[in-house]
């Protein structure tokens, strides 16, 4: 860029000057001071190539003009922008549309992903209705009509504790176990007397402490299978001879009747074991029987959280519909104490849910005029306890239980039908739907994409769920 050069500006005559103070003759005149300027040495100039063209400046080529001003010669009023900014500016200007192009094609993208995958969620709260329950339900093995089917899961544990001994007496115990009886002989149960005998091979016999019912045989698919029932028995004499192992018995009492003698028998369950005579540690009663209460509560406790949990998705443990059956286990003698203990069996009593729902909802929810066309369910059994069973959990075809409580009756609400009737309708059209269905208490819906005003055209993007209050 050529220099520009600048020549003084010589003020009119009639103004002062500082060229014009005269300097006094009296004062002495200092030496002037001479300050060498730093000189920075110029910039390396690259050689040009020779076929650039080279330029002249010349200081003399630029005239003075003393009527234009400084600042408009520097910033002229009507600047031009080069052709770098113009070139600047386009280039932002393609980038912004660009990006705008893409930003738009992102939204529909979305928008219409969304509207692909559309989905709704509909929640219905059923109708419900207080039911005092005070009856007495029919269980039955088979589908029976006025009947409700129940299942009988038997569990056992057993426990030990330590006790200090006290001192020695003389005992005689008897030796004692379990067996199964079988009926092969009729479809008919059959009742066996209390201490009714069962003998071994080797002729030691061993008797049921109370009566029994031998269930009859089944036939399934043309296989019969055997009634049976479990038993505790006890050695007919004390003694260590009575401590055999697994074997099997027959009924002495039915030889007289060879067909039912040979259609009737037994098999050990169990050892048989605790037969004793002669002396024996002691320990203190009060001891023994804490003792004995603790294993109680302990093994009950652990036996009902098992069987809670092996309840199958159809049945259900109603409280109190489990009963326990124990027998004291022989005593053991240690160094200076003695090792006292309990088995108890469990045997917990499981109803159909679907039949005790409508047994009860039959007998009681009838009674409300406004509920007779409405189908109705419990799902809540947990307010319902059985007050009495009768009849033998194992062996008995039929038993009676007689239940009470207070429970929730919900109406039945088909989600099929609702997802159908919504397939492609206005959400507005939900509170007509409520109103078609008596069993309705409340409904809302969800549909997303939001700005969706209508349900899917496909089933399969409604998910119609019931809402129960716990």
């Amino acid at each position: 860029m050529p220099r520009i050069q600048f020549s003084d500006v010589t003020p009119p005559d009639n103004r002062r000057s500082i060229r014009d103070i005269p300097i006094p003759n009296g004062g002495k005149r200092k030496a002037p001071i001479n300050i060498k300027p730093e000189i920075t040495p110029p910039p390396k100039i690259a050689p040009m190539p020779l076929n650039t063209p080279t330029f002249e400046t010349k200081g003399s080529e630029i005239t003075e003009n003393k009527s234009n001003n400084a600042y408009e010669y520097y910033y002229p009023k009507n600047k031009e922008v080069s052709n770098y900014n113009n070139g600047s500016t386009k280039s932002r200007k393609k980038t912004w549309i660009f990006g705008s192009i893409i930003a738009v094609l992102i939204v529909i993208f979305i928008v219409g992903m969304m509207t692909v995958f559309a989905s709704a969620t509909v929640n219905i709260t059923p109708r419900s209705q207080n039911l005092n329950v005070a009856t007495e339900i029919a269980g039955v093995k088979e589908i029976e009509k006025g009947g409700v089917r129940y299942e009988v899961v038997k569990l056992a544990k057993s426990k030990t504790v330590s006790i200090p001994a006290t001192g020695e007496e003389a005992v005689e115990l008897k030796s004692s176990g379990k067996i199964i009886v079988y009926n092969n002989f009729s479809s008919q149960p059959q009742r066996l007397i209390i201490r009714t005998r069962f003998e071994t091979k080797e002729g030691l016999i061993f008797r049921i402490p109370e009566s029994i019912v031998v269930p009859g045989k089944t036939t399934k698919n043309g296989a019969e299978t055997p009634g049976s029932i479990e038993v505790e028995v006890f050695a007919d004499e004390p003694g260590e001879k009575y401590n055999i192992g697994k074997t099997d018995f027959i009924i002495p009492g039915f030889k007289s009747d060879p067909q039912r003698y040979n259609n009737f028998y037994a098999r050990s369950a169990t050892e048989m074991t605790g037969g004793f005579v002669g002396k024996m540690k002691t320990v203190l009663p009060t001891e023994k029987q804490v003792a004995m209460q603790n294993i109680d509560t302990e093994i009950q406790v652990d036996l009902e959280k098992e069987l809670q949990s092996k309840v199958p998705v159809e049945l259900v443990l109603l409280s109190n519909s489990i009963i326990y059956k124990s027998r004291e286990l022989p005593q053991k003698e240690e160094s200076s104490s003695v090792l006292v203990g309990k088995e108890i069996t469990a045997y917990a009593l499981m109803l159909n849910k679907k039949e005790l729902s409508d047994k009860i909802i039959v007998a009681y929810a009838s009674e409300f005029d406004s509920w007779n066309n409405i189908k109705s369910q419990i799902i809540d059994f947990s307010p319902l306890v059985v007050e009495k069973i009768a009849g033998n959990l194992e062996g008995s075809e039929k038993i009676s239980l007689q239940i009470k409580g207070r429970v929730l009756a919900w109406a039945e609400i088909n989600t099929d039908t609702i997802s159908q009737k919504l397939l492609g309708a206005p959400k507005k059209d939900l509170q007509k739907i409520m109103d078609e269905f008596a069993g309705i208490s409340s409904i809302t819906a969800v549909i997303r994409p939001i700005w969706k005003r209508t349900f899917p055209t496909d089933s399969s993007k409604i998910r119609v769920q019931v809402v129960v209050a716990k």
